[in-house]
């Protein structure tokens, strides 16, 4: 069956192999890696500027972690602290961004919901977060994701971009699909309704805000 949102077309790939050549436009983590933290950066990354995000600047932001083993396979983002946290997302960002690219991140309130995350996501802006539970097509422990558009529904939902996505949906179901969302141009793979009883890290959620280099 086709799913659709009230504000965006949906792009549904039918039952098939993988085609080495479409063009899938949310980043996914592979099988053997826990990599959700750095796919999340890349997918805020490209949600805001529409630019890839190349093998040379992926090489250079995990160089720029000082213990990369720990974000490829380790415990997770949501232990680390306020200033770690803060200085791993900049930096990551910065070895993506081209150069006059900058960018702001501003902590969101350890009590916001799925709505408060919803009002935090613009033309400008999207939300990089830590949840568990229930989303539209996954069910995670604890995962990281990029929160790129809302739907106003009814219901409103908070539109993801989600590095397992891929890897666990066609692998059980042999199917994939990404929603388009024209009036950003962003493309999800997943989303959370507002007033879902998924659990927000307190700690780790955060609005990035996207500053158009000078012309």
């Amino acid at each position: 069956m086709p799913h659709t949102d009230d504000s965006s077309p949906t792009v549904e790939a039918r039952l098939r192999q993988i085609d080495p050549t479409a063009r899938m436009q949310v980043y996914f983590q592979g099988i053997l890696d826990d990599a959700c933290f750095l796919y999340a950066q890349a997918n805020a990354y490209k949600a805001l500027t529409g630019k890839r995000v190349t093998r040379e600047h992926w090489n250079r932001a995990v160089s720029r972690l000082p213990q990369p083993a720990a974000f490829l396979g380790g415990p997770g983002a949501t232990q680390l602290s306020y200033d770690q946290a803060v200085r791993h997302i900049e930096g990551i960002l910065d070895a993506f961004s081209d150069p006059g690219e900058t960018f702001r991140l501003d902590q969101l309130n350890s009590a916001d919901g799925i709505a408060d995350l919803c009002g935090a996501v613009s033309a400008d802006s999207v939300v990089v977060f830590a949840y568990g539970g229930h989303a539209e097509f996954q069910n995670p422990q604890t995962h990281v994701v990029c929160g790129v558009a809302v739907s106003d529904g009814p219901p409103v939902a908070l539109h993801l971009a989600c590095s397992a996505a891929f890897s666990s949906r066609y692998l059980r179901f042999g199917q994939y699909f990404e929603r388009h969302h024209p009036h950003l141009g962003r493309w999800s793979n997943d989303s959370i309704q507002v007033g879902s009883d998924v659990v927000i890290a307190p700690n780790f959620r955060w609005r990035v805000t996207f500053a158009e280099p000078p012309s």
